[in-house]
């Protein structure tokens, strides 16, 4: 996934408003707003992909290394299937080859015939996989826990159910 080029400063409301005369159809609100999106993505996306890079991994096979992982509980089901893990990341089955490919080059997954259908291969988190996740994760979660502690669980849920709220928007853009 291409990173986006920003600005280093996000352009100030008042910028916004004076181009607005210019061209009426222009939101000021609407495009602060978006704007402000997308810095706090940039700046979020900085920071993952240093930890990514810090641990030797990269972000796409972290996904799929985190939907292998076996999870305690019936609430977050395993994929194992490579189509599932395609459907499931949203990208195509080859580039979930390529992920599935290296990983196994570096002994952090195994491909074994699906006991249920042995025309298809089911995918596995190996010994080796398993323990890196093992050790991955306890950083991994400090970080987003320090990203996000700039608002409090209150704040956490509104943020949450305007990102929401944005997204259903963007799927009646998309239709």
């Amino acid at each position: 996934m291409n990173q986006p080029i920003l600005f280093k400063e996000q352009p100030r409301y008042e910028c916004f408003a004076d181009a607005a005369k210019q061209f009426p159809e222009m939101d000021p609100s609407a495009m602060f707003a978006f704007t402000t999106l997308l810095h706090s993505h940039d700046q979020v996306w900085k920071q993952m992909s240093g930890h990514f890079a810090d641990h030797g991994i990269s972000q796409g096979r972290f996904m799929v290394m985190l939907m292998l992982f076996e999870k305690e509980g019936d609430g977050c089901p395993t994929v194992h299937a490579p189509a599932e893990i395609a459907e499931q990341l949203q990208i195509t089955r080859a580039s979930v080859t390529g992920l599935l490919d290296s990983l196994e080059k570096d002994a952090f997954i195994r491909r074994e015939p699906d006991p249920n259908d042995r025309r298809m291969m089911s995918i596995y988190l190996s010994e080796k996989g398993q323990a890196f996740m093992d050790e991955f994760l306890p950083p991994h979660f400090k970080l987003i826990r320090r990203l996000m502690q700039g608002l409090n669980a209150s704040e956490r849920d509104t943020l949450i159910q305007l990102l929401h709220k944005l997204g259903d928007g963007l799927q009646a853009v998309e239709s």
